[in-house]
């Protein structure tokens, strides 16, 4: 869904004059500290991988209770496919246990 062309172009249209490390464009630039409780689901095979990799890594490392799920071999965002995919039912049931467990 996404390649290098359409992500620069992307963030150049979402961005517009702010810098991609602006904390408010990118949460990898935020201070993490204090966030409540993580949950984050990515493909295998998506380009954010690493993002969602390295933004895990960082939340730990402020102290933030995360849980990272990697998914192989989905598309970007096949949580939107519910009606039709049984893979993005079962991360959407994952995330409603996440919620109900956090949320208490």
């Amino acid at each position: 869904m996404f390649h290098g062309g359409g992500i620069r172009d992307g963030a150049a249209y979402y961005l517009g004059d702010t810098p991609g490390t602006d904390p408010l464009a990118s949460p990898f630039y935020a201070d993490l500290t204090g966030l409540p409780p993580l949950f984050i689901q990515a493909s295998g095979a998506e380009v954010l991988l690493a993002d969602s990799t390295r933004l895990a890594d960082k939340a730990r490392a402020a102290g933030v209770q995360v849980e990272f799920e990697i998914w192989p071999k989905l598309p970007h965002v096949w949580q939107l496919f519910a009606p039709f995919m049984p893979e993005a039912r079962a991360a959407l049931a994952k995330t409603s246990v996440f919620l109900r467990r956090v949320t208490g």
